[in-house]
């Protein structure tokens, strides 16, 4: 990781807990863990979501667990280049929100390097069916099949 995704790296996870005590207050926290999820059946998107989160050594943030799920679902890791790149994804379905607004403008600002990777996200995004707004807890009992990453 070079010295602007280490900026990027560090905003991030300095902004996630003010962001969510500003924005997020009416929104209860699932209050899941990487163990919980696990125990979910093999093939379901919660599975999916557990594994995601143990291979990563990762717990859900509270109130920001939709975001870890959105990974699973977009098949994006965890790499600066693909956090930005997932925002510019779920912009291109449709969402809106603070937090993705400076995201993708960091994004823009201190790692340009990406900025194809950047559009091609956006463009994914576009053309996905809407389902930024359909995660939520239940939606972890789906089945859910993992597509191999290129």
């Amino acid at each position: 990781m070079n010295n602007r995704e280490k900026l990027c790296h560090f905003l991030f996870q300095k902004s996630a807990g003010p962001y969510a005590a500003l924005f997020k207050r009416s929104q209860p926290a699932w209050g899941l863990s990487s163990t919980d999820l696990l125990k979910y059946p093999k093939g379901t998107l919660g599975h999916q979501v557990g594994v995601f989160l143990s291979t990563n050594n990762f717990e859900f943030l509270p109130k920001h667990e939709s975001h870890d799920v959105f990974h699973v679902v977009c098949n994006y890791g965890t790499s600066v280049k693909e956090e930005i790149g997932l925002q510019f994804l779920l912009f291109g379905n449709g969402k809106r929100s603070l937090y993705l607004y400076v995201v993708m403008s960091l994004g823009i600002l201190i790692v340009p390097d990406y900025y194809q990777f950047y559009k091609a996200s956006y463009v994914k995004g576009k053309q996905q069916l809407k389902f930024h707004h359909r995660i939520n807890r239940e939606y972890l009992k789906e089945e859910f099949s993992v597509a191999k990453r290129n």
